[in-house]
């Protein structure tokens, strides 16, 4: 009987929601059982807790790691501190203006930043955090200069005015609200393509994922905590100046993050104790930077996870063991049809034309006047040598390269590959030639993730997990469930992908496309680095899939497998191609064996 309770799923979310409203209710009470110091760094720490959490999902989910993130800070204290003690308004409406303008100054900020990525990323939030340390000292007129402002106003309730203690709960309340948010987020529809986009930009495109709407998303909610935490840190000390916001600590907010454990919710409450904490224990204040370079190079070299991801890393696998078994089903005709959106399209008619497609590379010219037509409902091989140019044509078609001349055909409709992401909402779907999985999402959210278009909720109501996105989620498991059921995968699907044998990423992997609905499936090598038994468990899906109205093109080495499953087959050699026909005419056309083994080969199979 124990064995089934801790089996239950909802067993285990119940135990952990008793234990973190355990936790609460005692930090609650800390106003009554600490004295006023120690509830200052418990206030501190809160306060690094809700901005953190927003720079968690921006650093852990997105992959921005912002080092100016104190100028969002400032921005959302002195706009709400000079609202008050100049016009006189309510903490509450100050706070609010100043979360708006965190969040319309961060967005201005998210712009350059996400289009300009790697190490310029950093330098951006670096200067745009120095710049508004700068503003501040010299905008005497807004920010009191150096001296800063003081006589802010406490928040009121009526006749209540905020003291410490209330300011305490108050922050607990908004930090425990802000690791609830992200925790929603994280498992959203969002949170996942975030993970996607931060691991990898190409393979998330593919899937329709939109790299810049998932980052800035990402962005604006940092922001607009930050903006928060800021105001309420000033209206709590009555006072604020520029030194409250200068660079340390941008980099302590940083390391709080690294610390607790990037992309993990509770990785903001762990760093920030620790860093609040650990100065004031040693006593030094003045090495306080030294301290965080200490503890910045630890981490990173002994913990590369954090905290809590090494924690997380070393729990999991053990936990997965109570964890009930997959789904297993087999699933009818009419219920893996119903998988793909997509309407099916009688064989025999053209979905896929191209005519003169050129490509350069510079000096190469990697695809000469290609012109091809794939028809519905079949599987349509590309073969060639190494540097044929198959790989090419299939970027060119899915829309990762784009063409220099030429014209495509999909259902009859010009198309115009613009991107990776136009492409996927065409119903084209692809995977690549070596494994592309989010190695940070298990089996499951990867197939979940490229349902991310098909099925996402909006940012606020994954936020809030409202009724609407839970039965969105819930759908969503279902039917990646039922697509892993359709290319029979029996592995341990909450399992990280990272851990997953070589085949069988790459079957989780088709999974993943097939999620999409797609029409026109593009498989490159798909067979690579498979079994035996596992080719032929590929050779049956590629059957079934097209026996549900798909249409394949597939690019592949092994020839015995190329020649079992294809409807059609062309030769690419040097960029061109040489031949198109049934497999066994290109297989056995002379040019075909020349392009793969010399004349030589040619002139003995003649003379046989």
């Amino acid at each position: 009987m124990i064995q089934l309770i801790e089996r239950s799923a909802g067993y285990r979310a119940a135990a952990g929601w008793i234990v973190g409203l355990a936790a609460i209710g005692m930090l609650a009470a800390g106003p009554w059982m600490v004295d006023t110091y120690y509830l200052n760094l418990l206030f501190m720490i809160g306060i690094f807790v809700i901005t953190c959490t927003g720079m968690n999902i921006l650093i852990g989910y997105c992959g921005i790691v912002s080092i100016g993130h104190a100028g969002l800070m400032a921005i959302g204290a002195y706009m709400s501190s000079f609202l008050s003690t100049k016009y006189g308004l309510s903490f509450w409406s100050v706070a609010l203006i100043g979360m708006v303008v965190s969040l319309l100054i961060g967005s201005l900020i998210a712009i350059p930043t996400i289009r300009a990525g790697g190490v310029y990323l950093s330098m951006i939030t670096i200067a745009f955090g120095v710049v508004i340390h700068e503003v501040l000292i010299r905008w005497d007129a807004f920010s009191g200069g150096p001296l800063g402002i003081s006589g802010i106003a406490k928040p009121q309730i009526g006749s209540y005015t905020f003291d410490l203690k209330g300011m305490y709960i108050f922050v607990l309340v908004i930090s425990a609200t802000a690791l609830l948010l992200a925790r929603n987020l994280r498992r959203s529809s969002w949170g996942r393509s975030m993970i996607a986009t931060k691991e990898n930009e190409i393979a998330a495109a593919s899937l329709g994922i939109r790299k810049f709407a998932v980052q800035y998303a990402g962005f604006a909610i940092s922001s607009v905590l930050a903006g928060l935490s800021g105001a309420i840190y000033a209206h709590a000390n009555s006072f604020i100046s520029p030194d409250t916001y200068n660079f340390q600590t941008s980099v302590q907010l940083v390391l709080i993050v690294i610390l607790g454990g990037a992309g993990r919710v509770l990785g903001p409450v762990i760093g920030a104790v620790i860093i609040v904490f650990l100065p004031e224990l040693l006593d030094m204040e003045k090495l306080r930077m030294a301290l965080y370079g200490g503890i910045m190079f630890a981490v990173l070299f002994f913990l590369p996870k954090g905290i809590v991801g090494t924690l997380d890393g070393w729990l999991s696998p053990r936990l997965r063991r109570y964890a009930s078994a997959n789904p297993r089903q087999v699933l009818s005709p009419e219920e893996a049809k119903a998988l793909f959106a997509s309407p099916v399209r009688a064989s025999g008619q053209p979905i896929l034309m191209l005519e003169g497609i050129q490509k350069h590379f510079g000096g190469l010219h990697a695809l000469k006047d290609v012109s091809l037509t794939v028809e519905a409902g079949t599987i349509h091989s590309l073969v060639g040598p190494n540097g044929a140019g198959k790989t090419t044509l299939l970027n060119v078609i899915s829309g990762l390269y784009s063409s220099d001349q030429g014209h495509y055909t999909l259902r009859g409709q010009p198309l115009i590959p613009r991107s990776l992401s136009a492409v996927a909402e065409l119903g084209i779907a692809r995977t690549f030639q070596h494994s592309r999985l989010f190695k940070e999402l298990t089996v499951l959210e990867n197939v979940m993730t490229g349902l991310a278009k098909r099925a996402q909720s909006g940012l606020g109501a994954s936020l809030l997990r409202l009724p609407g996105q839970h039965r969105s989620e819930r759908l969503m498991v279902e039917t990646s469930h039922a697509l892993l059921d359709l290319i029979g995968y029996e592995g341990d699907r909450h399992m990280p992908a990272s851990q997953l044998p070589y085949g069988h990423q790459r079957m989780v992997e088709i999974a993943r496309a097939l999620a999409t609905a797609p029409s026109l499936l593009l498989l490159d090598e798909p067979a690579a680095g498979m079994t035996a038994l596992e080719i032929e468990q590929l050779e049956q899906l590629l059957r079934k899939l097209v026996g549900h109205g798909l249409t394949v093109i597939l690019i592949e080495h092994h020839m015995d497998f190329v020649q079992r499953v294809s409807d059609t087959v062309t030769v690419l050699d040097f960029g061109k191609i040489i031949g198109t026909g049934s497999p066994e005419q290109m297989l056995s056309d002379p040019r075909v064996i020349q392009a793969y083994l010399g004349s030589e080969e040619v002139a003995a199979s003649a003379e046989h």
